[in-house]
């Protein structure tokens, strides 16, 4: 097994097995689904990238040997998420893989009532990834596909001010575990991946925010990890790439932190932000 990117950070194992493989990603305009796209892209995949804005899609695709953009809102509903399904078959002539990654903490989930904040962030970050894998049951099972869902160690960290997130990524893996279950014995597995703070978009927004660098903003989220650093995005996608290749083919139903030891350490840590 190959590999490419920066040795120690980031660098994204090149499989064999997966060369020609058909693979959707939700939210793969930007960060992590950015580099997982880029990632099987680089493994001889045709990846189908899903997003709201047709001009960061195609920002991301023009980057990519074969891709095929897809505009459509995650909140949609089943309908949505079965035009979603058909294009991309339609497109890249089956399906093998699936990768939910399009997800986010919104204000609504922080700041609107108990109700809004619960039902939004269980629809975007669960009911779409069930409603994307049921529509596209028969095809995977047809392929013998994968799906990897990206959750967050927050499933498993209380931290206030959003707690509608942390328990829709809770729920979410359970979900995984729940379908890998079903699943399995058709032959489609089934896993998640939990990153901690990995360093994408979300730090410039907030680093505006704050009116800091973000530099300093990294630095002060590092010492909640054992590994006193944030996360690359390549570092996501490379466990991500494993699990839905054949190199993983005896695992199904792990909920797998690629964290840098934030769970290790978090508790006995207070120095973080």
């Amino acid at each position: 097994m190959q590999s490419f990117g920066v040795p120690g950070l980031g660098t994204i194992p090149i499989v064999p097995d997966l060369e020609g493989r058909r693979v959707l990603i939700t939210g793969g305009s930007a960060g992590i689904g950015k580099a997982c796209a880029l990632a099987f892209d680089t493994n001889g995949c045709k990846v189908a990238i899903v997003g709201r804005r047709r001009e960061r899609l195609d920002a991301v695709a023009i980057q990519m040997k074969d891709a095929l953009p897809i505009v459509a809102d995650l909140s949609g509903g089943d309908a949505e998420m079965q035009r979603v399904i058909y294009e991309t078959i339609q497109g890249l002539g089956g399906l093998d893989i699936i990768v939910n990654n399009g997800a986010g903490s919104t204000d609504l989930m922080r700041e609107g009532t108990a109700e809004q904040a619960i039902l939004s962030a269980i629809q975007l970050h669960v009911t779409s990834c069930l409603a994307l894998v049921r529509a596209a049951e028969e095809e995977l099972i047809r392929n013998k596909g994968a799906v990897v869902n990206i959750s967050s160690t927050a499933a498993r960290v209380p931290r206030g001010g959003n707690p509608a997130y942390g328990v829709a990524k809770a729920a979410q893996d359970r979900l995984t575990q729940d379908l890998a279950f079903e699943l399995a014995p058709k032959g489609v597995r089934v896993n998640s991946v939990l990153p901690a703070a990995v360093r994408t978009e979300v730090f410039e927004t907030f680093a505006h925010q704050q009116g800091k660098g973000v530099d300093d903003v990294m630095q002060n989220f590092a010492p909640y990890h054992v590994m006193d650093r944030v996360g690359d995005p390549n570092e996501i996608a490379a466990a991500v790439v494993f699990l839905a290749s054949n190199a993983a083919s005896f695992i199904t139903g792990v909920n797998l932190p690629v964290d840098g030891g934030l769970l290790l350490g978090f508790w006995a840590n207070k120095t973080g932000p």
